[in-house]
């Protein structure tokens, strides 16, 4: 079997029947899903059922309120449990926020010019996490990106290759503790035990991308409310990750200050006739547009489709820039894929594809959960792009450093220039 086909070979997560569940804290809405392990679907579980409730006491990546969380999280879960019919006890945890780091960490070890086992790899993990993890930070993930041995670079699978030296580039996630902590603690007073924690950026691109895509490189970009992940998925693994602090909420609050009115008025504006294509058709249609009078209640009012668009594309505009602009400082800007998957609730609003394609200068599509036939209408839309993406994340079988003994394992060895210290040397020269 080659290496590709044993990285996308999906992997038993528990024995057949059993409950898994997986939980999205968003800025803007909280989603769970429940399922059950089923070795027999194409998607290694069957969907049982899931909730939905607007997200409270959690902006930007931050606990504002944590008795407002706590009550946002039961409702969505018992809402997921009544339509699943299944008490859960354990979920899959999706975390983000502007803290919510990823650095590439090198490291290499001496051989002795012999076979590479998978002793000499964990060696060589533990090495690379030992620099690069402070104490006040929370290891999420430490996923490999590339190997090299001796004078051979862009090595997938080291293991029973002969040299005198092996080395790895690492993606090393972490979070603040207190964040994990709070979450933790707020989940509990839920009644809830966090089984894992993923990076929410991570899930998305799991969740959204096919196969070949997360085998052969692709950029998914995860356009939320509150916030917009970027995460990079090269050689099989998730290579880096990033957070633009403005999501669909921005566009609707453009909306509301630029014909004042509410909120909940300019989401619906947005949502029925908003559109990010200012060459599009139907913009001199008059629409309905009801605006604050002086006495604070909506007033009937009426404008051109277009001046709409014009309020919107702006904002979506921004958050793209924004995004390549994060893109080219990223330390794996000389390997970037070529193609981005777009998806998160924001995603759906018409012309954002096209922007995003305008913008990035790349090839987008609109990714939806790879899993939506199995989730069902109401759930195998983009929006939930990131909770189906943990529920399945174990599936994918990512090697991750951090959950395969290298933080015990013995280290040493120096480093040494390759393909993957020139990437990273060739960044600091040049920017």
């Amino acid at each position: 079997m080659s290496t590709s086909e044993k990285r996308l070979k999906p992997k038993q997560i528990g024995k057949a029947g059993t409950v898994i569940a997986s939980l999205d804290i968003g800025c803007s809405k909280i989603a769970c899903l429940i399922g059950r392990v089923d070795p027999g679907s194409r998607a290694g579980f069957a969907f049982m059922g899931g909730g939905r409730q607007q997200s409270r006491g959690f902006n930007g990546g931050s606990i504002t309120n944590m008795d407002a969380l706590e009550r946002s999280v039961r409702l969505a879960v018992e809402d997921a449990e009544r339509e699943a019919g299944e008490r859960i006890e354990k979920i899959i945890l999706g975390i983000t926020g502007p803290k919510v780091e990823s650095r590439l960490a090198e490291a290499q070890i001496d051989l002795g010019q012999r076979e590479i086992s998978s002793r000499d790899v964990q060696k060589v993990w533990a090495q690379a996490l030992g620099k690069s993890v402070a104490k006040e930070q929370k290891l999420l993930g430490a996923y490999p990106v590339m190997y090299g041995v001796d004078d051979q670079d862009d090595i997938r699978d080291p293991i029973g290759m002969i040299g005198n030296t092996v080395r790895v580039l690492l993606n090393v996630v972490t979070a603040p503790r207190s964040l994990v902590d709070n979450l933790t603690e707020c989940l509990s007073r839920a009644h809830l035990e966090v089984e894992q924690i993923v990076p929410s950026a991570l899930a998305s691109g799991s969740g959204s991308l096919i196969d070949d895509e997360v085998e052969n490189g692709a950029i998914c970009v995860d356009f939320g409310g509150g916030v917009t992940s970027v995460s990079v998925f090269l050689n099989g693994a998730p290579a880096w990750l990033d957070l633009v602090k403005l999501g669909g909420a921005n566009v609707t609050g453009d909306i509301a200050q630029g014909i004042g009115t509410t909120f909940a008025a300019a989401e619906r504006l947005k949502t029925v006739y908003g559109t990010a294509d200012l060459e599009g058709p139907g913009l001199a249609e008059r629409i309905e547009a009801p605006r604050l009078g002086d006495d604070g209640r909506l007033c009937a009012s009426r404008m051109a489709r277009g001046d709409l668009a014009s309020m919107i594309v702006p904002r979506v505009e921004e958050v793209f820039e924004i995004v390549k602009a994060k893109l080219i400082a990223s330390e794996l800007r000389p390997i970037l894929p070529r193609r981005t998957v777009l998806t998160g609730g924001a995603s759906q609003l018409p012309g954002a594809r096209d922007l995003a394609a305008k913008v990035l200068n790349q090839p987008v599509r609109l990714g939806r959960p790879i899993d939506a036939d199995v989730l069902g209408e109401n759930y195998g839309n983009p929006a939930f792009s990131t909770a189906a993406g943990l529920i399945s994340y174990e599936l994918k079988g990512f090697a991750d450093a951090s959950r395969a003994g290298a933080a015990s394992a013995l280290a040493g060895g120096t480093i040494r220039r390759g393909m993957i210290a020139r990437v990273l040397t060739w960044i600091r020269e040049n920017f």
